[in-house]
């Protein structure tokens, strides 16, 4: 069954498994601090509780405690691989407040980003470079780029970087975005 926590600062709510939320709600030091009553989203959308302890409270100095919803429930209720990669918590459906154990898995940061949608570069695609004239496709595996090659459009060569990454990756959250007619001008073209 599904519980729906609400957030103090969003009309968002927090999704968690019955089960998870049944052990969470009696854990001695979550309900000391009122944990589910002081759930905010974060400005990335992550679901968490923050607390400044006065100096009386914290013993000697101030102090800040922050705790992620998907970070505690996946180091309480997921097995994280044994080995010495950095493990980081991912959401397979890219919806932070999603905290459900179906929704959560640990992740390598490399498959993490792979997964992101987000593209922080002025092309607007994943992979997209602009250089003179020309749009160049570029993908990286295992930290090491490979050129695509030069495109006259920029969602030529987003359509590039989408068959590589899925010809190396399989279907992501990574791929670029192109409208239907876009791409069937693309492949038109290419043949």
């Amino acid at each position: 069954m599904l519980v729906k926590i609400s957030l103090k600062n969003s009309d968002k709510k927090a999704l968690l498994d019955e089960k998870v939320f049944n052990e969470l709600v009696n854990d001695p030091h979550l309900k000391q601090i009122k944990f589910f009553e002081n759930l905010r989203e974060h400005s990335n959308g992550y679901v968490f509780f923050q607390k400044n302890w006065k100096p009386s409270e914290a013993g000697l100095k101030y102090a800040n405690e922050t705790i992620y919803l998907h970070k505690l429930i996946a180091e309480r209720f997921i097995k994280k691989p044994d080995n010495k990669v950095r493990w980081f918590v991912r959401f397979k459906n890219s919806i932070p407040h999603d905290c459900r154990l179906e929704n959560l898995e640990w992740s390598t940061f490399s498959f993490l980003v792979r997964n992101t949608k987000k593209v922080k570069n002025s092309t607007g695609y994943r992979g997209v470079v602009k250089q003179g004239k020309k749009y160049y496709a570029y993908i990286y595996v295992n930290r090491k780029g490979i050129s695509l090659g030069a495109y006259e459009t920029p969602e030529e060569a987003a359509y590039a970087y989408n068959k590589k990454s899925i010809e190396i990756f399989g279907e992501t959250n990574s791929l670029n975005k192109l409208p239907e007619e876009v791409i069937k001008k693309i492949e038109a073209k290419q043949k």
